[in-house]
């Protein structure tokens, strides 16, 4: 079971974003790039940025391997916070939390607690 923060644009009727709540595994493997493909663009290219830092500074030290395996293992472990603070930047706002093991069971859960909450926004996209 996995939670997820359900996140919405003001005065639209869309579906919310769900962020699941966990270790991002693309990230731990792709670093920075795994940032990127999930749409945190911001952050991803951030964190890009400092790896090069890194590597113009340590070059092919051995110090570097522990300061890769360190980063990307800090940025999977906060890849959920990361995807939520890239949200908030886009004009999104939290919703609920629910807790559901896939991210489809989530939303049916979401929708089946909380069954108004695309109702009004979807009433004023109407108009």
């Amino acid at each position: 079971m996995t939670s997820y923060s359900s996140w919405f644009r003001a005065e639209d009727g869309r579906p919310p974003v769900l962020v699941a709540e966990r270790l991002s595994w693309r990230v731990l493997i792709l670093g920075w790039f795994g940032l990127v493909l999930q749409g945190c663009w911001i952050a991803g290219l951030l964190a890009g940025a400092a790896t090069i830092a890194v590597w113009a500074v340590l070059g092919h030290s051995t110090l570097i391997a522990p300061v890769w395996l360190g980063l990307h293992l800090g940025l999977a472990l906060c890849a959920a916070d990361i995807k939520e603070w890239e949200l908030r930047l886009n004009g999104l706002t939290a919703g609920p939390v629910v807790i559901a093991p896939g991210a489809e069971a989530a939303l049916l859960r979401l929708l089946e607690r909380h069954p108004g909450i695309l109702a009004p926004r979807a009433a004023t996209a109407g108009e």
